[in-house]
C-alpha cells in the first residue's frame, strides 16, 4: 500500500463508530488528540489560535477530542478487520452493465464480478460514477450540473516525515497535536505543519490560484493523481519556507521518506445524481470537499455507515426496492454533505485568500466570534455521533447527548449477556 497522503482529523461525531467497532484503542495509540490551530504570518508572528480546550472543552462535551491521525496508519487499521481475500487489487472498472436481477463489473485485467448491488466510493475521479453518467447521458437522462467539471482551485504538496529529533524540537513530546498554520501575507500560499505520533511530521503547502474553468478542464485529469515527480518539482518553490519548528520546509521535505510526498489537486464539486438502479455513490465520488475542514474521508465514512444501516433492514433486493432505500439515503446524507462543502470551502477562504477583507474576515473568526456560537457551530456537527445499529452500540460519552439511534431488528448474534 502506497504510504502517500497526509494527515486525517476524526472528529468527536465518529470516534463512538470506531468505539464501537472496537478500533478506537488502536486509533488512539497511533493518533494525537487535536489540541488547537494555531495561525501564523510569514514571518511566524501569531495572528490567533483556536483550541479545543476554550472557549469549552470539546471533549467534556462530546466525549472525546479529535484525533489526528497519518493517512497511511488509518488506512492499516481499517484493513486489518478485513478477510485479505476480500480486497482485490490492480482493478480498473472498465465498464458496468445493470439488469433486473444483477449488476456485472467488467474489469481491465478482463475480471468480471457480479453482484446485487454497486456502491461507488472510489474517490473524486469516481470510475463507477463515470461508467454510470455516461449512460445516463447517452439516454438524456444526466443533469447538466453534473457534466460540469470539477471547481479547480488549489494545488497542494503534502508529506509525513520519518521520524525527527525530538529535542530539537520540544513541541513534538506534547501530548496534544497543536497544528501550526503560516499564511503567506504576499503570496497566494499557506502551509500547514501537524504534529503525529512517533515524532513525524505531516505537512502540507496549499497554493491558491483563480484560473478559470477552461484552465480546469485543460488540465484536470492531467495533474488530478497523487505523483511523486510532479511532487518534487512542486516542492523546489517552497523549500526556503521558514516554519515554527526552527527550521525551514526543506528539512521536513528531506526528512520525508521517497514515494510519501505527493502532489495533487484540490477540487470541489456536489453532483446531483446519486444512484440509478442498482448503483450508488458515496463520498467524494458525489461531494467532493476541499481538505481544510478535514472532512473528505469522515463522510465517506458516514456515507457508508448511512446505507449499512438502511441495508440491513432491507427486506427484498428488487430495483425498485433498492431505488427506494438510495432515495432515502440521498435525502438524508444530501443536507449534510451541501453544509460540509459549504464550510471547507469558507474555511478555505479564511485560511488562504489574501487581501484586506480576508484579513478582517480572520480577525473576526478568531477574535471576535462569541463563545456561544463556536458551541453552536460545534453542536450542529456533532449532535449525530452515529454507530452502526446492528452492533451493540456504545456510550458516547460527553455532557451533550448524541442524537438517539434506534437498534435494528436484525442482528447477526445475540447481544444479551
Amino acid at each position: 500500500m502506497t504510504p502517500a497522503g497526509s494527515a486525517i482529523s476524526l472528529p468527536s461525531s465518529i470516534l463512538p463508530l470506531f468505539k464501537q467497532l472496537g478500533l478506537f484503542e488502536e486509533i488512539r495509540r497511533l493518533a494525537k488528540p487535536f489540541g488547537s490551530v494555531v495561525f501564523r504570518e510569514e514571518n511566524l508572528e501569531i495572528i490567533g489560535s483556536y483550541s479545543s480546550r476554550g472557549p469549552f472543552d470539546v471533549k467534556e462535551r462530546y466525549g472525546e477530542y479529535p484525533q489526528i491521525i497519518a493517512r497511511r496508519d488509518l488506512c492499516r487499521v481499517l484493513m486489518s478487520q478485513i478477510p485479505s481475500h476480500k480486497i482485490k487489487y490492480g482493478k480498473r472498472v472498465l465498464d458496468i452493465r445493470q439488469n433486473v436481477g444483477e449488476v456485472i463489473v467488467h474489469c481491465s485485467d478482463k475480471s468480471v464480478f457480479h453482484g446485487d448491488l454497486l456502491i461507488g466510493v472510489d474517490g473524486a475521479y469516481s470510475a463507477v460514477r463515470q461508467c454510470l453518467y455516461n449512460d445516463l447521458d447517452s439516454k438524456g437522462l444526466l443533469p447538466k450540473q453534473d457534466k460540469t467539471p470539477m471547481n479547480y482551485q488549489y494545488d497542494c504538496l503534502v508529506g509525513v516525515t520519518e521520524p525527527l529529533d525530538p529535542h530539537q524540537n520540544t513541541a513534538l513530546f506534547d501530548k496534544f497535536s497543536d497544528l501550526q498554520t503560516v499564511l503567506g501575507k504576499a503570496s497566494t500560499y499557506s502551509f500547514w505543519c501537524i504534529p503525529l505520533t512517533e515524532f513525524r511530521v505531516s505537512w502540507m503547502v496549499v497554493k491558491y490560484h483563480d484560473k478559470g474553468k477552461k484552465y480546469a478542464e485543460d488540465t484536470l485529469f492531467k495533474l488530478s493523481d497523487w505523483g511523486s515527480d510532479a511532487a518534487e518539482l512542486m516542492s523546489y518553490e517552497y523549500r526556503g519556507l521558514k516554519t515554527p519548528y526552527g527550521c525551514d520546509l526543506a528539512s521536513l521535505i528531506d526528512s520525508t521518506p521517497p514515494g510519501a510526498m505527493s502532489k495533487v489537486m484540490l477540487e470541489e464539486k456536489f453532483y446531483k445524481t446519486w444512484h440509478s438502479g442498482r448503483v450508488v455513490l458515496a463520498g467524494d465520488a458525489i461531494h467532493k470537499v476541499l481538505p481544510f475542514g478535514g472532512q473528505g474521508a469522515n463522510q465517506s465514512i458516514l456515507d457508508v455507515l448511512t446505507l449499512a444501516n438502511m441495508l440491513v433492514d432491507l427486506q427484498n433486493n428488487t430495483v425498485e426496492d433498492l431505488r427506494v432505500l438510495f432515495q432515502e439515503y440521498q435525502k438524508l446524507r444530501e443536507p449534510v454533505g451541501r453544509s460540509i462543502l459549504q464550510l471547507s470551502n469558507h474555511f478555505g477562504h479564511v485560511m488562504n485568500r489574501k487581501g484586506w477583507f480576508n484579513d478582517l474576515v480572520r480577525k473576526a473568526v478568531l477574535f471576535h466570534t462569541p463563545r456561544w456560537v463556536h458551541r453552536m457551530s460545534y453542536d450542529k456537527f456533532t449532535y449525530d455521533r452515529p454507530q452502526a445499529v446492528f452492533l451493540p452500540f456504545t456510550e458516547s460519552g460527553g455532557s451533550f447527548p448524541a442524537k438517539p439511534q434506534k437498534r435494528s431488528a436484525y442482528t447477526p448474534f445475540s447481544l444479551d449477556p
